[in-house]
């Protein structure tokens, strides 16, 4: 259909000059839809060959089987054809050949070429464009580094790509040219344009009919009739478009394709305009999260727990919207900080000192997986709590050495408690330590009445002198002595038949058995009492020991002085020492604790400066002994970090290995 709606006029001159047999060949095939003109000269070192013919006929044959103008179909074409002349090569002789193909589809023209074969194309008597040789001459006058005429330059043969190459063979491929009636294309070999230059035939082709052949003959009387001493095989063809292809449906075709393409841009449009403002939304929410998550940070470094509790649980459901899980599970890491903080302050507000405590402790654990975040304000308030909770265990002590009978030991724990609940500006426990005080006094004023008006009674008789030395002996503690005395009262009376006295002496005997009863049953509790202390106490110092050899000194400062104080409280000044020097100790390793840990952060660091600065085998060797510092301390994070950094370093070591 478009041949025969178009005027295209192909004619050539192809001789074998002074060879003795013709290495140039000229073919072209017009079909109906498209057409090709190929031209090819031989590159040998013998008299003849045929390596340009099996070239242009491989390549119309391929061109016929696929007829088409894509850039990627005619490379193949070329690689197919260069293939072609390498496998029908022998072993004596090796096939090469320059080449040029123009291909048309009676509309548009795209030209493909290797080596060093010309194409010049005619508008209006003026050259269009032109191809460029595939060899170094053209590079150096390219590069206006020969003074020489192209045409004459002794590299004008040195190719850097033609049919034959076995490697980095590379054809170029033009681009697509837009025909109009009477252009001219013009195709001739090497033969012909060592011996005619460029603007003669210019000038040939600007004086051109319809007729190509006529031309043609007119380059070759130029070319002849210079007598050039040892001329090649030449070849000069031409490719007249008397008229080009109009297609009828073109307005129509070019009017839905920018249609189309209006259609296609608005839809990029909106779609670009729909995913900048959903970027940018997103943007603006992920920008909203880590502003809330910095006052979260902030108000909880300034110990602000209420406002860092409604910022966090803000946090934490912007970040489940988003849907970024690691900001997601640190707000939620950090909530359960707060919140433990939060409901021991409010225990530790309550007075409820074991709640708040217990709270703490959580707080802290929890802490360790939240950045650390409000560990030192938690810190603080533990020990706090700890000597709330001491001054109720000085005051349980008391409460126990008065039940026994053990007033002054009562009095003693109870003055500790008032002293150490004022340091501490615990009123409750001031307040429980001075009414406990009071009862005492009460207590002691009553024994003093009830002694002295028992010895009022009793001085005028033996038996009063023998009741008052049994009572003083009473009073003192002396239950035995005090059991001899009444004895002796009731024997007395019972001598001189004094009923009232002996019964006031059975009494006081009675009350004498008594409190041998009550005494032994108080020395036990006594007993009990302390052993429970001590329980505590040692309990605490094995908690210290195990929290010292897990490397948590912090717990163990904790746990020590907690024994200190109970075995202070119980007398034993030897344990208390002990648990000194054990609490002494763990302030020391936690400070060398603190400072292998900068000492591991120091050495990683090394490291990346020196993985940074291309010193692989000194970065291997720091992040190794950060590695041993971060296991030694138990992060195992850091370990693993320090792997994956060692692992990296072996592998760029190699990779600059081998580049140098």
């Amino acid at each position: 259909m478009k041949k025969s709606n178009s005027e295209f006029r192909a004619a050539f001159v192809s001789e074998a000059g002074g060879e003795l047999a013709n290495n140039d060949y000229f073919a072209y095939v017009e079909l109906d839809d498209y057409a090709c003109y190929v031209l090819a000269s031989g590159i040998t070192d013998f008299r003849s060959t045929e390596a340009a013919k099996l070239a242009v006929e491989h390549f119309i044959l391929s061109f016929q089987e696929n007829p088409s103008m894509g850039t990627k179909t005619l490379g193949r074409y070329m690689e197919e054809t260069n293939q072609r002349l390498q496998q029908t090569a022998g072993t004596q002789q090796k096939l090469k050949a320059s080449i040029i193909a123009v291909v048309t589809d009676y509309e548009n023209v795209r030209y493909v070429e290797a080596g060093n074969v010309r194409l010049r194309m005619y508008r209006n008597g003026r050259v269009l464009t032109n191809s460029s040789d595939m060899s170094l001459a053209q590079n150096l006058v390219d590069r206006r580094q020969a003074d020489t005429v192209l045409d004459k330059h002794e590299e004008r043969h040195n190719l850097y790509s033609y049919l034959g190459k076995r490697e980095f063979f590379r054809p170029y491929v033009s681009l697509n040219i837009p025909l109009q009636d009477g252009d001219i294309l013009a195709l001739y070999s090497s033969g012909f344009w060592e011996h005619v230059d460029a603007l003669e035939i210019d000038e040939v082709f600007h004086e051109a009919t319809n007729e190509p052949k006529a031309s043609l003959d007119n380059l070759e009387d130029l070319l002849l009739a210079r007598q050039p001493q040892g001329l090649k095989s030449y070849t000069v063809a031409a490719i007249f478009v008397n008229k080009c292809y109009r297609d009828p449906e073109r307005e129509r075709k070019r009017k839905r394709k920018i249609k189309i393409a209006i259609i296609v841009l608005v839809i990029l449009l909106i779609v670009g305009l729909i995913a900048f403002f959903l970027h940018r939304y997103y943007q603006g929410k992920l920008a909203d999260l880590k502003k809330t998550e910095t006052e979260t940070v902030e108000f909880m470094r300034g110990d602000n727990y209420l406002r860092a509790q409604a910022s966090c649980q803000s946090a934490l459901e912007q970040a489940k919207a988003l849907k970024e899980s690691e900001d997601e599970e640190r707000m939620r890491n950090y909530l359960m900080v707060i919140d433990g903080i939060l409901a021991a302050d409010k225990a530790l507000a309550e007075k409820d000192y074991v709640t708040a405590y217990d709270t703490y402790v959580t707080a802290r654990e929890n802490s360790k997986k939240a950045d650390l975040m409000g560990m030192g304000y938690i810190e603080s308030h533990i020990v706090q709590a700890e000597q709330f909770l001491y001054v109720g265990d000085l005051i349980a002590l008391g409460n126990r050495a008065l039940d026994a009978g053990e007033i002054e030991r009562a009095e003693d724990a109870f003055y500790k408690a008032r002293d150490k609940a004022a340091v501490i500006h615990d009123d409750k426990g001031r307040q429980d330590a001075i009414a406990a005080l009071e009862k005492i006094y009460d207590e002691k004023a009553k024994q003093k009445s009830e002694g002295e008006e028992k010895i009022k009674k009793n001085t005028e008789a033996a038996v009063a002198d023998a009741m008052k030395k049994g009572d003083d002996m009473m009073a003192k503690g002396d239950v035995a002595g005090a059991e001899k005395a009444y004895l002796e009262a009731r024997a007395i009376a019972n001598a001189g038949g004094d009923r009232n006295s002996r019964a006031d002496a059975m009494k006081s005997l009675e009350q004498v058995h008594q409190a041998k009863a009550e005494k032994a049953a108080a020395d036990a509790k006594v007993v009990d009492a302390k052993n429970q202390q001590y329980a505590i106490a040692a309990s605490s110092a094995e908690k210290g020991d195990s929290a010292f050899a897990s490397g948590d000194y912090i717990s163990a400062q904790v746990y020590y002085q907690n024994a200190m104080d109970k075995f202070t409280a119980l007398g034993e000044t030897g344990l208390a020492e002990q648990m000194k020097k054990k609490l002494d100790l763990a302030v020391q390793k936690q400070a060398a604790s603190t400072k292998s840990q900068v000492d591991a952060q120091n050495m990683e660091t090394k490291a990346k400066e020196l993985y940074t600065a291309g010193d692989y085998a000194g970065a291997k060797q720091a992040a190794i002994s950060a590695k041993q510092m971060y296991a030694a301390l138990g992060n195992q994070a850091k370990v693993d970090e320090m792997n994956t950094l060692i692992s990296q370093i072996d592998i760029d070591a190699v990779i600059d290995k081998n580049l140098h």
